[in-house]
């Protein structure tokens, strides 16, 4: 194994032989197809094989799965598997090596029951007993998902669970950490309350100029509430800005783009380049002078957790607190 893991990791050496039993081509095109990120199309080879040689070598592969086929943009193409996943599925029946490279193939997203019975096309009685014979190995093992807790879903024992299926870090063994969430939403309030307005003696509704540019960014907040040590966590800037977006959504910040000479039209999504980034400002309350017609609140459209919202999920209508808050207006 040892040799195996340093050779699937490098390229091989002049006269070491090739891992798990490759011949020398079969070798040298799975390093070809290894070295692509997304794959390659069943016309690429490398440039020292010819057309013959290196199906031959693709089709060895793919018997003895150190390769598979995914569908990228409409197009089939190869994409070059573990070896060390590869050698363990060899280990198995046709069956369970069905199962496994089925789960594997879903990666640390995982993969539910239901869709894994539908791929495979096995009994449920067959499945069933195959996943219990792989979780009893150690080769597979069962997560909980966040938004579908009553879902059972499979992914390889050593993998991590995305933050798609844990939730990140406002999740706490699977359970929506509200506390964590209300003391980092005060705290990030705070901090864009400190920046948002001056501060002249006297004068308590002073607030800046048009022209003025110093409101926080999501990369400023993040540094704050790392130096105050308030998060034990490390978060992201992708997890603070999901977080000043819910603050957006209570509609006490606004988010504002920079002024920039030739800059015309944005998008939220024009900011992943990193070349251009939002500040925050917090809003002052004011008494409304205008009726408010409740149609224009409605909570729905513009939910930071709409994505979870359902009805066996961790939020659904019946414990939504912006939808209690409108249907009491």
């Amino acid at each position: 194994m040892d040799d195996l893991r340093d050779t699937t990791m490098g390229e091989a050496t002049d006269g070491q032989e090739a891992p798990f039993g490759l011949t020398t081509g079969e070798w040298k095109f799975y390093q070809f197809v290894r070295n692509s990120a997304k794959g390659v199309k069943f016309t690429d080879r490398p440039d020292d094989m010819d057309v013959q040689e290196s199906y031959l070598a693709m089709n060895s592969l793919l018997k003895k799965n150190t390769l598979e086929v995914i569908t990228l943009n409409g197009e089939n193409m190869l994409k070059a598997i573990d070896l060390r996943d590869a050698e363990k599925a060899s280990k198995l029946n046709d069956d369970a090596r069905l199962v496994y490279n089925t789960i594997r193939s879903a990666g640390n997203n995982g993969i539910w029951t239901k869709d894994l019975k539908k791929k495979t096309n096995l009994h449920t009685i067959v499945l069933n007993r195959t996943l219990k014979s792989l979780e009893q190995k150690q080769e597979i093992k069962a997560v909980k998902h966040v938004k579908y807790p009553t879902r059972k879903i499979y992914m390889l024992f050593n993998l991590t669970p995305s933050s798609e299926v844990t939730g990140g870090a406002w999740y706490t063994d699977q359970e929506l950490d509200t506390d964590f969430i209300d003391s980092l939403k005060a705290a990030c309030l705070k901090y864009i309350m400190s920046r948002s307005f001056p501060r002249v003696e006297g004068v308590n509704d002073a607030v800046f100029g048009a022209d003025h540019e110093h409101y926080p960014t999501a990369t400023e907040v993040r540094r704050f509430i790392t130096e105050s040590r308030i998060s034990s966590i490390d978060l992201s800037v992708k997890d603070i800005m999901s977080l000043l977006d819910v603050l957006v959504y209570d509609g006490v910040v606004e988010k504002k783009l920079p002024f920039m000479s030739g800059m015309e039209d944005f998008s939220d999504d024009e900011e992943d380049d990193g070349s251009v980034q939002w500040s925050y400002k917090a809003i002052r309350k004011v008494a409304s002078r205008l009726p408010t017609e409740a149609l224009t609140e409605i909570p729905c459209g513009k939910c930071p957790v709409f994505a979870f919202c359902i009805e066996d999920g961790p939020i659904s209508p019946m414990n939504c607190e912006y939808f209690k808050t409108w249907l009491d207006w």
